[in-house]
């Protein structure tokens, strides 16, 4: 894994803080898919091959900053400070569900406005000209704050993302706009989107930073999405980030990869898992032992198990709230 200057000047706390993040969203992830195949939840929208960059951009915001992310953020909003009780009664859209209120599939639409995170869209990159508004609204209020936006490659194909990202640069907003490029839209590859597969060259139409990083290289991405941060911070306008990783699971639960991508391919996905390639990078500094690797994955591997099992047994909505915050 490479590294630079930059990144060795994060301490080892806060590198073994990035990693237990990581763990934690595998956790909760592989724990989806258990209670979808046992008939217990409905959906998945797995962020397996996303956690290195989604742990690295959203650590490198503070708390006075706002999130926008898209609808594979699981390991964005644990950083914020999402618990893992209060995802799993989302999974069960249960009547405390903090997200939605049980509204809607888990991690599909939600907000949190207690952790500064703006409304999750299913509607692809509708978030980016949102993101832009929050940033301008910060600007406009000289609150100091910085937003992040995530989304994947499929979402630099709409107009969407180009009408945000020529806003936020026209306005010199402090946004940091992420693109998690794991090569696919659903089930279309790259090569069928676009001639360029570097999102981050677009960057120089906008007259705006870009960054290309690999997001499977942990304290490489956490360098980049902290430079970026400070720009943004010192008024110098947004940072667009491509982020190449790997998608290791199908889009969701409903989609079958197996129908678009060769047995190879997945192979290959497989070995540039961010978390595998980060733990045999502290691993290299003597900065945690494989034991105490494995025990961090063995406890929040346990943990998402009790919130399940937990937030099952929590109430129901009740039927006369189901028109609760619904304004039309």
């Amino acid at each position: 894994m490479a590294t630079t200057t930059a990144a060795d000047k994060a301490t080892r706390e806060e590198y073994l803080q990035l990693h237990g993040w990581m763990c934690m969203a595998k956790a909760l992830d592989d724990r989806m898919h258990m209670l979808v195949k046992q008939g217990r939840a409905p959906f998945v929208g797995s962020s397996r091959g996303h956690e290195g960059i989604q742990v690295a951009s959203t650590a490198a915001i503070g708390p006075e900053d706002w999130l926008v992310p898209h609808y594979r953020a699981l390991a964005n909003a644990l950083v914020r400070g999402l618990t893992m009780k209060e995802w799993m009664l989302a999974v069960f859209a249960k009547a405390d569900d903090p997200l939605s209120a049980g509204r809607n599939i888990p991690g599909g639409s939600y907000s949190y406005r207690r952790l500064k995170i703006a409304s999750v869209s299913q509607v692809v990159a509708s978030w980016v000209p949102k993101a832009a508004g929050v940033a301008y609204a910060a600007k406009l209020r000289g609150e100091g704050s910085v937003t992040l936006c995530t989304f994947g490659d499929g979402a630099t194909s709409q107009g969407d993302f180009h009408e945000g990202v020529n806003f936020a640069a026209t306005h010199r907003l402090p946004v940091v706009f992420v693109c998690e490029n794991n090569s696919y839209a659903i089930s279309v590859p790259i090569r069928l989107q676009m001639l360029n597969p570097n999102v981050a060259d677009r960057a120089a139409g906008y007259g705006i930073a870009g960054v290309t990083v690999d997001g499977t290289d942990v304290p490489a991405s956490y360098a980049a999405c902290k430079e970026a941060v400070a720009r943004a911070r010192r008024g110098e306008g947004p940072t667009l980030i491509d982020a190449k990783i790997w998608r290791l699971n199908s889009h969701t639960s409903e989609d079958n990869h197996l129908k678009y991508r060769g047995q190879e391919e997945i192979d290959e996905a497989a070995r540039h898992d961010p978390i595998k390639r980060f733990t045999e990078w502290l691993l290299e500094r003597r900065w945690i032992t494989a034991e105490e690797a494995a025990n961090v994955q063995a406890r929040y591997d346990q943990e998402a198990s009790d919130a399940a099992d937990w937030a099952e047994q929590q109430p129901d909505p009740s039927p006369e709230d189901t028109l609760k915050n619904v304004f039309a």
